[in-house]
């Protein structure tokens, strides 16, 4: 399948070639920039999905067939400081990219979402039925990014997978591109303090509870979903996580193990739009998809990532 792959130079994005590509699958690259090798690529295009003449004119060009949209902000802090940017560039680059898909007769679609859609999570595990309940900008624009999906796949010929994803970490050895910026378990790999924000949580230590997922089981989730957009109904959403929840002092303490090294913790109030645990159930990606984990344990999450920075002597 001729598949387009926007945010392609990310970190999702890279694992998501590294999968695809030996499975047949030809990929055009869209990004913002130009990552160091595009050989895997039948095309890589650089630029911006919301600029309307330059996407017409890569639909023009390639004959996409799917669209892999994993472009976006996956930075909380950023789009509460800057929401108009992120609204510009996340929900309105959508709407103007799924408009153009629709224009040239693309029928089918992937959007990884995020689980920050269902907010806070104070008991049990949210489903694909649970409410979503958005408390900052990433996840209120994830939310109607998937909801103007749902309504087009109910007025055009669009096949749809909405992915709603954890926390996403770990390595691929072969992956070329790392997650610097500042999620939690970057900032416990390249320094030797971390803040944990937040201490009167509703969990079990008073810190926020997390889950996670390997960024290569995302990248499997994404090739289960592929064949499901040849069936109805015409629109699905999937919970795509580990299942398993570790408050962010248990994680720093696991990582401690890891490494081998003393990680100063500070203490930070609770952060507006900081959510307080989240635990969503990924039981129905393994029911309908027949995804399944391949790297459950999140110490091996944090070894692959750690290995991967040692391999490349960056830690």
């Amino acid at each position: 399948m001729n598949i387009l792959l926007t945010g392609a130079a990310g970190y999702i994005g890279n694992h998501c070639t590294l999968k695809l590509s030996p499975l047949g699958h030809s990929l055009v690259g869209l990004d913002f920039f130009k990552p160091k090798d595009t050989s895997i690529f039948q095309r890589f295009y650089v630029g911006d999905h919301g600029n309307m003449a330059f996407i017409q004119s890569i639909f023009k060009e390639e004959r996409i067939e799917c669209i892999l949209h994993a472009s976006g902000s996956s930075n909380i802090m950023e789009t509460i400081a800057d929401p108009i940017k992120y609204y510009g560039n996340d929900l309105m680059g959508t709407i103007f990219l799924l408009r153009t898909a629709l224009e040239n007769n693309v029928k089918k679609i992937i959007f990884l979402s995020s689980a920050q859609v269902y907010g806070n999570i104070s008991s049990s595990m949210a489903t694909e039925n649970t409410p979503p309940n958005p408390i900052n900008p990433l996840g209120k624009i994830k939310l109607a990014i998937e909801q103007l999906i749902e309504s087009l796949t109910s007025s055009h010929d669009l096949h749809a997978v909405v992915l709603r994803i954890s926390n996403v970490i770990g390595m691929d050895p072969n992956g070329t591109v790392f997650p610097q910026n500042d999620d939690l378990l970057s900032f416990i790999l390249f320094d030797d303090s971390v803040d944990i924000f937040g201490n009167n949580n509703v969990t079990a230590d008073h810190t926020p509870e997390r889950d996670f997922i390997h960024v290569n089981d995302v990248a499997y989730a994404i090739i289960s979903a592929l064949p499901k957009l040849n069936y109805s109904p015409k629109y699905s959403i999937y919970n795509i996580s580990s299942g398993h929840t570790y408050s962010v002092k248990n994680m720093i303490e696991i990582a401690k193990n890891i490494l081998h090294e003393n990680i100063d913790v500070k203490q930070k109030k609770h952060r507006t739009g900081e959510i307080e645990r989240l635990a969503i159930d990924p039981n129905l990606a393994r029911r309908e998809l027949g995804w399944y984990l391949q790297y459950p344990q999140l110490e091996y999450m944090i070894e692959s990532s750690a290995s991967w920075l040692r391999n490349h002597g960056e830690l």
